[in-house]
């Protein structure tokens, strides 16, 4: 699966023919879903020998990376996983017509489309999110650290400018100490219940994890009983979001060839 770099919110002149893509799926299994594309054209599928790419016409003018066109992208995909194997793509990739898409995408890349639908049969996304309260947190770490608890009582009282310094850097490194310990935890966790994970790098404030699991169908229970357990052991710390069965949009890279 090759790296994939990020979608295009630009825009790019199209003719009325043009076929925005979602994502393949088996010839078999492909069924239209009416009224439930971009602009609410109805999606159809493209096939060629025993694959399907699942398109809409793309109505004139641009296409832009809208938030109603990025939901409707996933819930066409999402339609599709409900009862079919689906290898999205990702948001934005176009072709001038059915015979483009057949001649530039399906058969040249026949082969390695049909792999992944057999590589990811019976098996689905599922999306953890974990934010820390940040009272709690905070609060966790002055019981904990008696030099903390030492330096807040201080500031309290007007102290120098350099103790205010040193107890905001021991806040921070015990809270970063604490992150890594946690989410390690979690990864160790869920990971052992997965086939692999995408962990995000970039976390927004008090976010702990963020990260996506590719889980076999047949491990589902035991992954929702994994982050119940988490979730009532962090209960008052941690907040987490917990989404899925999805199709596996993080573990599938495909994008349309230059």
């Amino acid at each position: 699966m090759a790296l994939q770099t990020p979608p295009t919110t630009g825009a790019r002149d199209l003719t009325a023919t043009a076929l925005y893509c979602y994502g393949v799926t088996s010839a078999d299994a492909a069924v239209s879903q009416p009224d439930a594309g971009l602009g609410g054209a109805s999606v159809e599928p493209v096939r060629f020998e025993d694959l399907a790419a699942l398109t809409s016409p793309v109505p004139p003018g641009k296409v832009r990376a809208r938030r109603a066109d990025l939901l409707r992208h996933f819930d066409v995909l999402a339609a599709a996983f409900e009862h079919a194997t689906v290898v999205p793509l990702r948001f934005g990739i176009v072709f001038d017509d059915e015979a483009a898409l057949i001649r530039d995408f399906l058969e040249p890349r026949h082969d390695e489309l049909a792999g992944l639908l057999v590589e990811l049969r019976d098996r689905v996304e599922l999306r953890v999110t974990a934010h820390y309260r940040e009272e709690a947190l905070l609060a966790e770490v002055v019981r904990e650290s008696p030099r903390v608890a030492r330096l807040r009582e201080q500031t309290r009282k007007g102290a120098a400018p350099p103790l205010m310094l040193e107890l905001g850097e021991l806040v921070s490194a015990e809270l970063q100490a604490r992150k890594a310990r946690d989410a390690r935890a979690i990864l160790e966790r869920l990971g052992s219940l997965a086939l692999a994970y995408d962990l995000a790098e970039e976390q927004i404030e008090h976010q702990l994890l963020r990260a996506s699991f590719l889980v076999e169908r047949k491990r589902l229970k035991a992954f929702d009983e994994a982050m119940d357990e988490l979730a009532s052991g962090q209960e008052g710390r941690v907040d987490f979001t917990y989404v899925g069965p999805l199709p596996p949009h993080s573990f599938v890279n495909l994008e349309k060839r230059r």
